[in-house]
């Protein structure tokens, strides 16, 4: 009976989580009542977003944040409450702006705000949910703003496959076009192995690869 009750707590800290959309074409994952990203249609969340209450945007690229979705979502689900950075909020306006420095302690979590590197401000988010360390990031060409935490649960942007990027660049760059310096604004597949290896939690945490390109995966 006690390893059967074992198991059964187990089980309930699975997370509930669904990648809507991943990649340069939108981008929109529910982690729990967590939305991150709001880059797809609003007909396309609409029914998902009865159960959310917060959504975390972390930047103001139009594969991540689709105006007339965020207009919508403040329209229609005005409680959910929305965090992001303050080139975020100049833009679009959000209930809490995020600093990378400090955490957000709301009625149900705490958000940890985390710098990426990209072209614009860029934001990833840790924080717990139902037991189970998270971490989040896309459209960074690094994780190194995580700072010694174990995670069981890595959303983490894997872009490209750095070999066959390689590969294929010596085509493009025949033809003038260098997709290599375009790609160092991401996260390589090895990247993302790297950083969930260096700081998985145990053999059990989840690796969930985002953002991948069609072209170079």
């Amino acid at each position: 009976t006690l390893l059967l009750l074992e198991v059964n707590e187990e089980v309930a800290q699975e997370l509930n989580y669904e990648i809507l959309k991943t990649g340069s074409k939108g981008n929109c994952v529910v982690i729990e009542d967590i939305m991150i990203d709001c880059g797809i249609p609003f007909s396309k969340m609409k029914d998902t977003l009865y159960d959310i209450k917060y959504l975390l945007l972390t930047h103001i690229h139009s594969d991540h944040i689709v105006p007339a979705t965020l207009k919508r979502i403040k329209s229609l689900f005005p409680k959910i409450t929305i965090l992001g950075n303050y080139e975020v909020a100049q833009k679009y306006g959000v209930d809490i702006i995020v600093n990378h420095t400090f955490p957000v302690e709301t009625q149900d979590y705490t958000f940890l705000p985390v710098k990426g590197i990209h072209d614009v401000v860029v934001t990833g988010y840790e924080f717990e949910v139902k037991g189970q360390q998270v971490c989040y990031m896309t459209d960074s060409n690094t994780y190194s703003h995580f700072e010694g935490t174990e995670f069981d649960y890595f959303f983490i942007e894997a872009n490209y496959d750095a070999k066959k990027l390689e590969e294929v660049a010596k085509t493009f760059k025949r033809k003038g076009y260098d997709p290599i310096a375009s790609a160092q604004r991401h996260a390589s597949l090895q990247a993302a192995k790297g950083f969930y290896y260096s700081n998985r939690r145990s053999v059990d945490s989840k690796l969930i690869e985002l953002h991948m390109s069609d072209r170079f995966r």
